[in-house]
């Protein structure tokens, strides 16, 4: 039986910010989950990789912001494999690893709406229960329909959390980086520390994909 109830949010954290921080914060909070996982993507073949720091800069970045929080974790999982990763893959090998772990898997509201469209969606559905951050704060209509489709075509275990909608995304961190304009408080202080040492992201153009 399982009896671990472990939160995982993925993304390219390209890079961290505090919306991610306060999303994982709220459902270890609101789902009485042992920890979180921040799981940083290798090669996502949803992504334009020509723009995503390498893999060991986007990890000394997460590893920063989630430092002093007992209940926040890394994972290499994903950014250890060669080629393209897929979610619905790493629930798999997450849930034969660890049979007695149930897994959260912590999205935002636009990631549902498109997530048929995601590698076997059934899979992803089959080992995982998906929570979702609603925009707005309380679910509307739209998402309500999605989530009760979701439930009915694929048997999906659905969670639409209750969190702050944190209006930051990684684009906006990167374009004001390039812009030169100040991103204290986008970030936690030592991401934002490490940034400007590194020099992260203050070249190039100042548009960029959205995550």
């Amino acid at each position: 039986m399982r009896t671990r109830r472990i939160g995982i949010i993925g993304g390219t954290f390209n890079p961290i910010h505090i919306g991610h921080l306060i999303l994982a914060e709220n459902a270890y909070d609101s789902l009485g989950l042992e920890k979180v996982i921040f799981m940083p993507t290798g090669r996502s073949y949803l992504k334009d990789a020509s723009v995503i720091l390498p893999s060991s800069d986007r990890m000394m970045l997460i590893d920063e912001a989630i430092a002093g929080n007992d209940h926040f974790e890394s994972s290499d999982h994903e950014i250890k494999k060669s080629g393209n990763t897929y979610t619905a893959e790493t629930l798999s090998e997450l849930n034969d690893m660890y049979p007695e772990n149930e897994f959260h898997f912590i999205i935002g509201e636009d990631s549902i709406y498109n997530i048929e469209s995601w590698y076997k969606p059934q899979m992803i559905f089959d080992n995982c229960v998906l929570v979702v951050a609603p925009r707005g704060h309380e679910p509307d209509d739209k998402l309500i329909d999605i989530k009760d489709h979701l439930c009915r075509t694929y048997n999906a275990r659905i969670v639409l959390l209750d969190t702050p909608d944190i209006d930051i995304s990684s684009s906006m961190i990167r374009d004001r980086v390039s812009r030169g304009a100040g991103i204290r408080y986008y970030v936690p202080a030592g991401v934002e520390r490490l940034i400007c040492e590194h020099g992260f992201y203050t070249h190039g153009s100042a548009v960029y994909y959205d995550e």
